[in-house]
C-alpha cells in the first residue's frame, strides 16, 4: 500500500517543485541567523570577556560542521536515489545507519572537547575572565555538537525524501526556544540563579533536544515516511557509500575555513580597519548567499531522486531552472552592492577607514557573487549524482591558486590590499571553469547511460 506521507520529486512542476523546497530552507537558516546574533547580543551585555569566551568556542563549530556536512550529505544522496527506485527499504537502511554513525560521531565530538577544553581556550588566547568562561561554555558547548550532528543529519535524510517542510518548523521552534531561554538562563530571570555564559550554552542544549523528541515522535511513533523497524547494527557497505559521498564536501567545506584563515591573515598587514572591513563583508555575503543555497539544497535532492528513477530531462529541467534563479538573484545584488557600498558598510560600522576599506571589498568581491552562485549550483547538481569530488577537486584548485598568489604578488609588486580581492576572484573564476567543463562531461555521461538503460528495458 502506498505511503501517503512520501514526497515525489520525480513528478509534478519543476520550478514550483524547486521553490516548494527551497523556501523552508531559505527560512530556516535566517531564522538560524537571528538566533546567532541574538544569542551574541545577551552574551555582549556580560561584557567582552563573555564575547571573547564564545567568539575562542565558536572556532570548533567549524570543525564540526565538516564533520556534519560529512555525514548529512551522504545519507541526502543515498536517501533521494532510493525514493527516486521507490527503494523505501534500502532509504530506511540509509536513515538508520547514518542516525547510529551521527550518534558514534558526535561522542567522539563530545568525549574530545570535554578532555582539552582549558587546553583549546587557552591556545586560542583566553586569558583571565575570558579562560575562565571559556571553559565554562565549551564544556556545555560541545556537548551540544551531539545533539547538532544528530539534528543535522536527520534533516538532511528528511531533506533527501523531499521533505524541508518538516526541519523547517522543528528548528523554528527550537531556535524560538532557545532566544526565549537565553535571557532567563543567562541573567538568572523568573527566580532561577544567573549563569552567565554556561547559561546561554545550557539554552542551546535544551532547544537542541527539544528538537531531537520531535522528531524521535515523528520518527519512531508517528512514523515518517518509511518505516524504520528492525535490526539497527552497522552495515558497512552502506556507510562506506556514504562516506565516499559525503567527505569530498566535508573536506570542501574544511578548505573553505583554510581559505578564510588565510586571508585574514594577509589583511591583518594592512591593520584592524582592514579586519573589520572583512568581517562586515562577509556578514552581507552570508545574507546575500542564504537563498541560493537554500535552492542549491532544494536542487540536489530533485537532481537525486531522478537519478534513481533515471528521468534526465527533469535532471537538466532543474538545473537550469535553477540556475536561472539564482543567476537573477546574484545579479541583482551585484548591482546593490555595486551603487550602494558605503551604506551596506556604513549600517556596520560608522568609522571611515572602515567603511573605505570596506567599499573596495565590496565593490570588487561583488563581481564575482554569480560566480559563487554558479559554484553553490554546479556542486548540487554532483552531490544529486552522488560524486562529489570533482567540487572538492575544483576547491583544491581555487585555495592553491588563492595561497600561491596572494603570498607573493601582492607582496613582490608592492599591491594595496585590493590585489588580494582581485586574485579571489580570479581564482573563482579558474575553479568555475574547471567544475564546469566536468560537470557537463559527468551529465553527458549519465544522459547516455540513462537512454542506454531505457533502451535496454524496452
Amino acid at each position: 500500500m502506498k505511503n501517503r506521507s512520501r514526497i515525489d520529486l520525480t513528478e509534478g512542476p519543476i520550478f514550483k517543485t524547486l521553490i516548494r523546497l527551497a523556501v523552508p530552507v531559505t527560512i530556516a537558516m535566517v531564522m538560524f541567523t537571528v538566533y546567532l546574533m541574538v544569542d551574541l547580543y545577551f552574551v555582549g551585555r556580560l561584557g567582552p570577556a563573555a564575547v571573547a569566551a564564545l567568539s575562542i568556542s565558536g572556532n570548533a563549530f567549524f570543525i564540526h560542521l565538516g564533520f556534519s556536512t560529512i555525514l548529512g550529505t551522504g545519507a541526502m544522496v543515498l536517501i533521494a536515489q532510493a525514493f527516486g527506485r521507490k527503494d523505501y527499504d534500502y532509504a530506511a537502511t540509509v536513515f538508520k545507519q547514518s542516525i547510529v554513525l551521527a550518534l558514534i560521531v558526535g561522542v567522539i565530538e563530545a568525549a574530545t572537547g570535554l578532555m582539552i577544553a582549558p587546553a583549546y581556550i587557552k591556545y586560542f588566547g583566553g586569558s583571565g575572565k575570558s579562560l575562565e568562561w571559556g571553559i565554562q561554555y565549551f564544556r556545555i558547548f560541545v556537548i551540544s555538537f551531539l545533539f547538532m550532528i544528530l539534528l543535522y543529519t536527520i534533516g538532511n535524510c528528511y531533506r533527501g525524501m523531499g521533505n524541508t517542510k518538516t526541519p523547517m518548523i522543528i528548528m523554528l521552534q527550537a531556535n524560538l526556544m532557545n532566544i526565549v531561554l537565553d535571557p532567563v538562563l543567562i541573567f538568572g530571570w523568573l527566580g532561577l540563579p544567573p549563569l552567565g555564559v554556561r547559561g546561554a550554552a545550557l539554552a542551546s542544549v535544551i532547544s537542541q533536544l527539544y528538537a531531537l523528541a520531535i522528531y524521535g515522535y515523528l520518527i519512531f511513533i508517528k512514523g515518517a515516511h518509511i518505516d524504520l523497524k528492525g535490526k539497527w547494527q552497522l552495515s558497512f557497505s552502506v556507510i562506506r557509500k556514504s562516506l565516499f559521498i559525503g567527505i569530498p564536501s566535508g573536506l570542501n567545506h574544511f578548505l573553505l575555513a583554510a581559505n578564510l584563515l588565510i586571508t585574514f591573515r594577509v589583511i591583518g598587514e594592512y591593520g584592524t580597519a582592514a579586519l573589520a572591513s572583512v568581517g562586515i563583508g562577509f556578514r552581507i555575503q552570508q545574507a546575500i548567499y542564504i537563498p541560493v543555497i537554500a535552492v542549491a539544497s532544494a536542487m540536489a535532492a530533485i537532481v537525486g531522486q531522478n537519478i534513481g528513477a533515471n528521468k534526465y530531462k527533469r535532471i537538466s529541467g532543474t538545473f537550469a531552472r535553477a540556475w536561472s534563479v539564482s543567476m537573477a538573484f546574484m545579479l541583482v545584488c551585484s548591482i546593490i552592492c555595486q551603487a550602494f557600498p558605503e551604506y551596506l558598510i556604513g549600517i556596520f560600522s560608522k568609522n571611515i577607514d572602515v567603511i573605505r576599506y570596506g567599499v573596495i571589498y565590496l565593490r570588487i568581491f561583488s563581481l564575482g557573487f554569480v560566480m559563487v552562485g554558479t559554484i553553490m549550483v554546479f556542486n548540487a547538481v554532483f552531490q544529486g549524482l552522488g560524486k562529489t569530488y570533482p567540487s572538492l577537486i575544483g576547491a583544491v584548485v581555487d585555495n592553491a591558486l588563492f595561497a600561491g598568489l596572494v603570498f607573493t604578488l601582492p607582496v613582490y609588486f608592492s599591491w594595496g590590499i585590493q590585489s588580494v580581492w582581485w586574485i579571489k576572484l580570479i581564482t573563482a573564476v579558474i575553479e568555475v571553469i574547471v567544475v564546469a567543463l566536468w560537470l557537463k562531461a559527468e551529465l553527458r555521461r549519465t544522459r547516455l547511460r540513462m537512454f542506454g538503460a531505457v533502451q535496454t528495458a524496452g
